[in-house]
Parts: structure tokens; C-alpha cells; sequence
């Protein structure tokens, strides 16, 4: 088997649940999704180092690491050739259809939303001041002008 870590946050089933289809894990089809979620864990932890640390401490972090393994491995199991479009031509019928762009990347891709999410960052705030009150604060002594 492989020689790395496998995922710890989200399941075959976990995938299999979210595209409605029965996937065997022991199945070649299980071990490409599965291989997969090893992927996308493995670029998320690339960029989150206190990944563990943080889905240890909150519950709803963790599911929201599932949510997004899951996400980014659905993405690429409904087109994973990476297509943008697809014309089908049938006698004299010409159907055309044209794939959403996150679809069709070919790869396991994180979007930025959910790099935002992972990340812990607050979009609201981003280009904001929020100015906090001192808990310390002493008032100092008022002198008369020009003491």
C-alpha cells in the first residue's frame, strides 16, 4: 500500500454519501477516490500546519475539513478529464453543454472560499479597522493649559 498518510478527516463513504453512488473502497474506483482525499488533505495541510491542532479543538472545524475534502473530490470525480464543454451530435440534433469553471480544472483544487474558511479568515474584516477598547485603561490626570 502506500507509504503515506491516508486521510484522516474524511471516508470514501463520506464521498460516496455527498454524489449518491455506492463506491466500494476496495473497488479501483474507491482507490482513486480515496487517493484523491490523500490529495487534497495533503494540499491543505501544506497550508494549514496547525490542521490537527485546530479540528482537536472544535468539532465544527473539523466537519467543515470533511466538507471541503468532500467538495474537492466530488469536483474532480464528475469531470476528471478537466472538460469545459461537451457537444454531443445526434442525426440532426446538435446538443451542447457547458461545464461550471470549478468543474473543470482537472484537478483537485481548493477554492478560495474554502482556503477562507480553513484558513479561519474573516472576509468581513479583511479591509477593516476595528478599533478595541483598552481594558487597562487610566484616565490620566487633567492639568490646567500651560501648567
Amino acid at each position: 500500500m502506500a507509504d503515506y498518510q491516508l486521510a484522516k478527516y474524511a471516508t470514501v463513504d463520506d464521498v460516496a454519501v455527498d454524489m449518491q453512488q455506492a463506491i466500494d473502497p476496495g473497488s479501483p474506483h474507491g482507490k482513486q477516490v480515496q487517493y484523491w482525499l490523500d490529495k487534497a488533505e495533503r494540499k491543505i495541510r501544506s497550508r494549514v500546519p496547525m490542521l490537527d491542532q485546530w479540528a482537536g479543538e472544535d468539532a465544527l472545524y473539523k466537519a467543515t475539513i470533511n466538507d471541503v475534502l468532500v467538495s474537492a473530490v466530488e469536483r474532480k470525480a464528475l469531470n476528471p478529464e478537466g472538460l469545459r464543454s461537451v457537444m454531443t451530435q445526434v442525426d440532426d440534433a446538435n446538443v451542447q453543454q457547458t461545464i461550471d469553471s470549478t468543474r473543470s480544472v482537472g484537478e483537485i483544487s481548493i477554492l478560495d472560499e474554502e482556503w477562507a474558511q480553513l484558513l479561519r479568515i474573516d472576509s468581513g474584516s479583511m479591509n477593516s479597522v476595528q478599533a478595541r477598547m483598552d481594558p487597562c485603561f487610566v484616565p490620566l490626570p487633567s492639568y490646567p493649559y500651560c501648567y
